[in-house]
């Protein structure tokens, strides 16, 4: 208990010492920033966008090699188009050691033998790390729209190694403006 009342009078005095002397210097605080004008905004609701693949079937990797695409949308709300016309998408994560254009699982995934694809729309391959094409933007609410699905490693599919499992995949998209 002692101790305790001690170490409140030491840090004050200590306090006290460190006001004193950065007192005698002037300027010695500085902040800087940058302000910026960004086209859209993005919700809140869509700072962590969750897809579940739900359960997929370890036999029809082995047949089809990749699972059906699940879309999910960013929603970029209140565009300003006079600010920036178009928009691209980089979804930036760990590339898979395989499938290098693809997404790795987190090592705590308990499944092994498959990685994370993603693509546009059209069916057109989108590879992690690189910025899709750019959409135009249209003033107001806009919807960015991609597709994602589970393909088994070559690896994997050679050897019939698919460990079964859990998994999770992170990657943090960023908005590219022109």
């Amino acid at each position: 208990m002692k101790l305790m009342r001690f170490l409140p009078a030491v840090l004050a005095s200590t306090l006290l010492l460190n006001g004193a002397q950065a007192a005698d210097n002037e300027n010695n605080v500085h902040f800087s920033g940058a302000l910026v004008a960004e086209p859209c905004t993005l919700p809140d609701s869509e700072t962590n966008i969750e897809l579940d693949f739900g359960s997929v079937i370890i036999k029809s990797l082995y047949q089809y090699q990749r699972t059906q695409s699940q879309p999910f949308t960013i929603h970029l709300e209140a565009c300003d188009p006079s600010l920036m016309k178009t928009v691209s998408v980089t979804f930036n994560g760990t590339a898979d050691d395989e499938l290098t254009t693809l997404l790795a699982l987190d090592p705590s995934s308990g499944a092994k033998g498959v990685a994370i694809g993603l693509e546009l729309p059209d069916g057109s391959p989108l590879a992690i790390n690189k910025a899709a094409p750019y959409q135009q933007l249209t003033a107001g609410n806009n919807a960015l729209t991609f597709d994602a699905y589970v393909q088994i490693k070559p690896q994997a599919l050679a050897t019939k190694t698919i460990t079964p499992g859990n998994f999770t995949a992170i990657s943090t998209f960023v908005l590219g403006y022109q």
